[in-house]
This record gives structure tokens, sequence and C-alpha cells, in this order.
């Protein structure tokens, strides 16, 4: 399966290259185990959460970042 910003947060979890992406900008944000219920979610979603507290920019890397994971 591709990953990108779309993905829902359990399929980011299950990806290593996307679980460094988002540790770098949210160190312990994957090992949360507050997540579970937001597992569903999509991850472009949970990163606009203020409780996240990520710059728009910053935000928007991220997107970028996880987008080009499996572009072709």
């Amino acid at each position: 399966m591709a990953i990108s910003s779309k993905s829902k947060l359990r399929e980011i979890l299950e990806d290593e290259r996307a679980v460094a992406i988002i540790d770098e900008y949210v160190p312990g944000f994957v090992s949360n185990p507050e997540l579970g219920p937001v597992a569903g979610m999509k991850m472009k979603t949970l990163l606009k959460f203020p409780q996240v507290g990520l710059p728009k920019e910053t935000v928007q890397e991220i997107i970028a970042r996880l987008d080009a994971l499996d572009a072709e």
C-alpha cells in the first residue's frame, strides 16, 4: 500500500519511513499510547490539530515528505 499524507494513522505507523518523518518533527508522537482513538483518521487531518502544536509551514513540509514517499 502506498503511503501518503492521506493515509490513516494506523497505516503510517506500519511504515518505518513514515514513522521516521513524523518522529523527526514530533518526537514521541507515533509512540503515544493515546493515539488509539484516532488511528482511523488521515494523517493530514491529525497534523492540523492544535494539540499537535505545529506551525502551518511545518505541517506542509511533513505532508510534502509523506506524499513523496511512494510518488512515482
